[in-house]
């Protein structure tokens, strides 16, 4: 995560938007390709910066289960993006179908769903836009 944060903030993507990182104290295994993770969390971080505020984005990653049954997940949160019903649609049906502003949200969603991950979108009121990715739980079960 923090390699994609340096990159984006290399290409002046984020540049001057609060990005809060809330990360683990030792690496998150996953049973996805470096490369693959990477391109949702800049698809997914590009989408936040287009849609922030003043609250700026709030990252979190939570790492796997001690037995391998439940993958990494992380969340990006924009409290100040909004996203229509029609929209949200959209989203989960096909790039194509969504406006250059969502466009990269759908395509995070198809190369989560590519490596066997999940992502989920919540609107709310108050609380802007929650995207979840649930990756693939890394098997390291110890039985």
């Amino acid at each position: 995560m923090r390699e994609s944060m340096e990159l984006l903030e290399a290409a002046r993507r984020i540049h001057g938007i609060a990005v809060n990182l809330e990360l683990p104290d030792e690496a998150v295994l996953t049973r996805t390709g470096l490369r693959r993770t990477r391109q949702v969390l800049l698809l997914l971080l590009a989408h936040a910066a287009d849609l922030a505020g003043e609250s700026g984005v709030r990252v979190s990653l939570d790492p796997p289960d001690d037995f391998g049954d439940e993958g990494p997940r992380f969340q990006v949160v924009t409290p100040d993006a909004h996203l229509s019903e029609r929209e949200l649609r959209a989203v989960f049906l096909s790039p194509m179908l969504v406006g250059p502003t969502h466009r990269r949200l759908a395509r995070a969603r198809e190369l989560v769903e590519s490596v066997g991950g999940t992502l989920d979108v919540v609107r709310g009121a108050e609380s802007g836009l929650t995207v979840t990715v649930d990756l693939p739980a890394p098997g390291l079960a110890c039985w």
